[in-house]
């Protein structure tokens, strides 16, 4: 009969120090991912909020609202992002030079600070930014006349 040479059964003592190393290797990557995950869902979702609130102040002023009235709506429309109205610019362009009328345009534009949420820069010793900026802009046309001691727009949109 022939026997079957014995092996030594090890019991697993060395295979979790080993997963420790590798999880240690790992566990930098998976955060990284991670944080650029979350920085980049929270700043996605900021500038959908700007650029929608300056579209809704578009045409908040192209039914002949002011420029108080219209870069306070902007501030209220973008659900805590913008803070303050000195952040939005409001203006008019004149396309035809004889004045701003119907038929123009109001340019309302929007700049946001966002300052990454995550230590993601900690991690990454070659980042060279912390905050990224966001730039929002609307043109509409107006439907009724503004007064016309408002400001003209530097251009429009690009």
């Amino acid at each position: 009969m022939c026997r079957l040479a014995k092996r030594s059964v090890t019991s697993g003592f060395g295979q979790r120090g080993q997963a420790m190393v590798e999880f240690a290797l790992v566990l930098p990557l998976l955060l990284i991912v991670l944080f650029f995950v979350v920085d980049f869902g929270v700043g996605f979702t900021r500038w959908i909020a700007i650029t929608n609130a300056t579209r809704e102040g578009a045409r908040y002023g192209a039914v002949g609202r002011t420029t108080g009235e219209i870069r306070d709506r902007v501030v209220y429309t973008s659900n805590d992002v913008l803070t303050d109205p000195d952040e939005v610019t409001v203006g008019y362009l004149d396309a035809d030079g004889d004045g701003v009328a119907i038929g123009d345009s109001v340019v309302v534009r929007a700049d946001y600070h966002y300052s990454l949420i995550t230590p993601l820069g900690k991690f990454l010793s070659g980042l060279t930014f912390d905050s990224i900026e966001f730039k929002a802009c609307a043109d509409m046309r107006l439907e009724q006349a503004p007064d016309p001691a408002e400001p003209l727009a530097p251009g429009p949109c690009d």
